[in-house]
């Protein structure tokens, strides 16, 4: 189960860049509410309104943090409109933020014990901005949370969180069509086919015009500038190019198609 400690750890990651002092402003609260917490930066370059990214981020790092840290993400188009703020917990972790799809992943792998819709005022700050609720409500939230405040305390109970439905990929007899879910900052190309789904099977990957042929192991296999498919520490097929941008080289972006195919003996 998961356990609190006042010098526990709070992760942060948005989409407010740093050009801006909002992240800061995010920080100053949790560390005026408890001032012991230890705060880790994740990123705050997750592209501006991307649900999606945010999504496969948390996804990518929260396993890695030790039991009881409170994730804390914001990327949140309808601050002030509808979505609802969300406190979801696990065996292992606490995850804050909007409930606009950004814990989907969260809430397929994990083993959800409770959720929480934000609505106690009592743990909010005093004046709520309808447009800096990462501010006035989920900063204050996991602050508390931290001190050791039960869950139950900080609003209603719902059974699930929204979930946005992610994109699958479809499997033929000898076939395998995906897309590129995410591109990162050296332009590597992460698609949505889990290893799970390649076997020990000859097979060529075609992207775009281009066609790859069988799975490295490691970038360095390939020579510099070319082209290369394999399974990248998020777990998913990776198109690369070795000291170089796939998404350069192929004018690639998020959506792109990719497919798997089985070489025939």
């Amino acid at each position: 189960m998961t356990r609190m400690r006042p010098d526990g750890i709070v992760t942060i990651a948005t989409d407010f860049g740093v050009q801006d002092a909002y992240a800061g402003a995010v920080k100053g609260i949790l560390l005026r509410i408890n001032p012991r917490l230890r705060i880790v930066d994740i990123t705050h370059q997750i592209p501006s309104f991307d649900i999606l990214e945010g999504a496969f981020n948390l996804n990518f790092y929260y396993r890695f943090f030790p039991r009881g840290t409170i994730h804390l993400l914001v990327v949140d188009p309808g601050v002030g409109g509808k979505r609802k703020g969300i406190l979801i917990k696990s065996d292992d972790f606490f995850f804050v933020g909007p409930d606009n799809g950004v814990f989907s992943f969260v809430y397929d792998r994990e083993n959800i014990r409770e959720i929480r819709n934000l609505t106690n005022p009592a743990y909010f700050l005093q004046r709520v901005s309808p447009t800096f609720h990462a501010r006035d409500i989920f900063a204050p939230v996991c602050a508390y949370l931290s001190l050791g405040v039960e869950p139950k305390e900080f609003g209603t109970s719902a059974e699930v969180c929204y979930k946005f439905k992610f994109p699958e990929p479809v499997c033929g007899k000898d076939r395998l069509r995906g897309e590129i879910i995410h591109i990162d900052r050296f332009g590597n190309l992460i698609s949505n086919i889990s290893s799970d789904l390649l076997k020990d099977e000859k097979i060529r990957i075609k992207v775009g015009r281009r066609t790859i042929k069988g799975l490295g192991g490691f970038y360095a296999e390939a020579k510099k500038r070319e082209l290369i498919a394999l399974i990248g520490s998020s777990n998913y097929l990776e198109i690369s190019v070795s000291q170089g941008s796939a998404r350069k080289l192929l004018k690639a972006r998020a959506g792109g198609k990719i497919t798997v195919e089985k070489i025939k003996k």
